[in-house]
């Protein structure tokens, strides 16, 4: 899950390439700016990445050339000429995916890929796209950790060995159910479709959960719960994505996974917006104009494998 220096990395590799786009907007400065000024994890990010930007960029000029002049007022320095190349390069050496998650996974998918498990024990797991998860069956323990992505659980009733999913500091314990866990932008949601769930968030905090009731507990220890949620929102991974009064920001954590590049959002205002609707996946650029263009937004193609949603 995010930490507050990636959620900082990841906007200020969207700040470097609105400020390529236009390096003239004024209106985009004072919103870098106010941006810059709001968290000390911010600037130290912002250097991080106009540091990387100018070396990829030097790297595919002609080294023996005199150096671009750098834009002043902009902390750390920036090359508007740089190469949109180098500027999608950055962004995928920071916000690429560990691979970490790669050699701890006993399953894991690609982009846009869903697979269904038998596990030993007669229950099944649907792994969502872009999801991991390794396996721990010793003795009287089954245990799942949910190391990236989203997974629908079904679970085989065994009273003497608890079924557990840990996802992060967050553990799910169940005797028998189907329930769907998912560790996405800064949180981790938990939805019951039928059964009873055990939920500890680590902090000490328990929650108890039957059919419809879910939660999402953020990485900042915020809580949000609810109940009676209907059946078509506790589908687990699908390429429809069903939102109900959902930010904007939290459907494109669930867009991503069917994207095969990076999506990044540079405007909060758009991010924080509440939407409710059906979104097919399986056209992932279709899919975000349709989010957030009717709440003010717009999608900016950097290049195949990269989109920025901006304000419109």
């Amino acid at each position: 899950m995010d930490t507050d220096a990636d959620r900082a990395r990841r906007e200020a590799a969207s700040w470097l390439i609105l400020l390529d786009e236009d390096p003239g907007d004024e209106a985009c400065l004072t919103r870098f700016r106010a941006w810059l000024d709001a968290a000390p994890a911010n600037a130290v990010a912002w250097r991080s990445v106009a540091r990387t930007g100018d070396l990829l960029a030097m790297a595919g000029n002609d080294q023996t050339a005199a150096p671009m002049p750098h834009r002043p007022g902009l902390l750390g320095g920036w090359r508007p000429a740089a190469a949109v190349l180098a500027i999608a390069a950055c962004l995928l050496m920071i916000l690429g995916p560990t691979l970490t998650v790669r050699f701890q996974a006993d399953h894991l998918t690609a982009t846009a890929e869903i697979e269904t498990l038998q596990l030993d024990d007669g229950s099944t797991v649907r792994l969502g796209p872009d999801s991991a998860i390794r396996l721990a069956f010793v003795g009287g323990e089954r245990k799942v950790e949910l190391l990236a992505g989203e997974a629908l659980f079904d679970v085989a009733p065994d009273k003497a060995r608890p079924f557990r999913v840990v996802a992060g500091d967050t553990t799910v314990t169940v005797l028998g159910t189907r329930f769907d866990v998912s560790r996405r932008g800064d949180g981790t949601s938990i939805a019951v479709g039928s059964g009873h769930v055990r939920v500890d968030s680590g902090k000490a905090e328990v929650f108890d959960l039957r059919a419809g009731d879910w939660v999402r507990i953020g990485t900042g220890g915020t809580v949000e719960k609810g109940a009676d949620l209907p059946d078509f929102l506790v589908v687990g991974p699908d390429v429809r994505i069903a939102a109900r009064n959902r930010p904007v920001s939290e459907v494109v954590d669930r867009i991503r996974p069917w994207f095969g590049g990076r999506i990044v959002i540079a405007d909060g205002s758009v991010g924080r917006q509440p939407v409710t609707g059906v979104f097919d996946a399986s056209d992932p650029v279709r899919a975000l104009e349709a989010l957030v263009v009717p709440q003010g937004g717009r999608v900016i193609k950097v290049t195949p494998w990269l989109l920025v949603v901006a304000k419109g």
